[in-house]
């Protein structure tokens, strides 16, 4: 087919004079070059570039090639609904929906080979669905005492040490200090003391499966938690000269800046100091590395032996570099495995996807993601004779019940699975 033929078409369209057939070819020609409209809602402006010229150049490859030999026209083409007219047309359409159709699905979820290697969904993974993790948290004071901030009414929750507590109706919770003479202090650490106020005080606040939650330091911090981590710092960092906080699980960090007092997040393996800055911590348990990503500012990560929790991890003032110490740029990453740390470049935004809402994967192997999904909707995985090794690729809402995720998943026709109460079997 001709590309005069096509614009032939089109004007008659534009005019009122276009037949059914002639419709039916504009229209796939448009849902194809569009995409599917929940792809094109999830897509940055770059991929939405990338995703139109790719289709519109296969487009122009099946109109610029010459129709076989048979069925050339001489006259310029006006279709007809005859049968003959239609194959001059059609398996042109076939062809281009057919590569198109790989096109738009790999936006979504691809192999590591980049195209689809059979059909779709196995079952209605909807009839046992599950729904998405939402806020919730445990607040663990210094006494032992434990709070579940998902039930906790808003407003003051406790006064600990001196120092008020409050739960916001956006699901935050916010340390300050009360003055003896009035008002309260948020923000950069003041080195001396105040009456009433215990410095060794500690709290604790952790997520389960299925659970996130933001909370505001003392400092004015900001830390929003994943699914699944704990975060224990003092009550009040005033009077103590450093701000320093143990993290396990995944965090990501907004530092009020304080030069004089540094902040230190201590996860196994590893210490990150900063004076203010933006940047994410992966350290779960069940992972095979920490990674910490650089959104904004300047960080510095130290390997250490043991746990960080139970070392002192002061850093050295003297200039002296260590060879497990790094300082990242924003867009680089440190990954910490096996005692050796490794820097790369990234796009921070992938890391902190979950803080957004989302679910991104970049060639990641199976059982990755899918212990990513096991933290959120607080299910277990269980695999049969299928590569957990395997990557994936692609990106979905993190508040979509799981038979959405799964179903996307499973779009790529390498991996299917089954939901039986809160277990999720996956299968080739």
């Amino acid at each position: 087919m001709k590309k005069e033929q096509y614009i032939e078409i089109l004007t008659k369209y534009l005019d009122g004079k276009a037949n059914a057939v002639e419709e039916n070819f504009l229209f796939a020609y448009y849902n194809l070059f569009m995409a599917d409209a929940d792809v094109m809602e999830i897509l940055s402006d770059e991929e939405k570039l990338k995703l139109k010229l790719s289709i519109k150049a296969t487009i122009d490859h099946n109109i610029d090639e010459p129709v076989a030999e048979e069925s050339v026209v001489e006259e310029p083409v006006v279709l007809e609904e005859s049968l003959v007219k239609r194959r001059t047309l059609w398996p042109r359409i076939a062809a281009a929906a057919a590569v198109l159709l790989i096109v738009g699905l790999s936006i979504f979820f691809y192999t590591s080979s980049r195209h689809l290697e059979g059909s779709a969904v196995t079952g209605d993974l909807s009839a046992n669905d599950i729904e998405p993790g939402s806020n919730k948290a445990y607040l663990i004071l210094s006494n032992g005492k434990r709070l579940s901030l998902t039930d906790a009414a808003n407003g003051a929750i406790a006064k600990e040490a001196g120092v008020e507590i409050t739960k916001t109706a956006d699901g935050r919770v916010i340390y300050s200090t009360r003055h003896p003479e009035g008002g309260t202090t948020e923000g950069p650490v003041s080195g001396r003391s105040l009456p009433g106020v215990e410095m060794t005080a500690m709290n604790t606040i952790e997520t389960p499966k299925g659970g996130q939650y933001q909370i505001r330091l003392p400092d004015g911090s900001k830390v929003w938690l994943n699914a699944a981590s704990k975060l224990i710092y003092p009550v009040t960092f005033i009077g103590r000269g450093q701000r320093e906080v143990t993290l396990s699980g995944e965090a990501y960090f907004e530092i009020a800046k304080d030069k004089q007092h540094p902040f230190k997040v201590k996860s196994t393996g590893q210490v990150v100091e900063v004076l203010g800055t933006h940047f994410n911590v992966n350290s779960y348990a069940d992972e095979p590395a920490t990674k910490t990503t650089l959104l904004e500012g300047s960080v510095a990560v130290r390997h250490v032996e043991g746990s960080a929790a139970t070392r002192d991890l002061s850093y050295r003032r003297d200039g002296a570099k260590d060879r497990d110490d790094v300082v990242l740029k924003p867009g680089q990453q440190a990954t910490l495995q096996a005692s050796k740390i490794k820097v790369t470049v990234v796009n921070p935004d992938d890391a902190i996807a979950w803080k957004n809402g989302e679910f991104v994967f970049n060639d990641e192997p199976l059982q990755n993601i899918m212990r990513k999904i096991a933290r959120w909707y607080d299910v277990d995985i269980i695999y049969k004779d299928i590569n957990p090794n395997k990557p994936f690729g692609g990106s979905v809402s993190r508040f979509e019940n799981i038979s959405k995720v799964l179903e996307k998943l499973e779009l790529t026709g390498s991996v299917h699975f089954k939901i039986e109460g809160k277990t999720i079997y996956v299968t080739k």
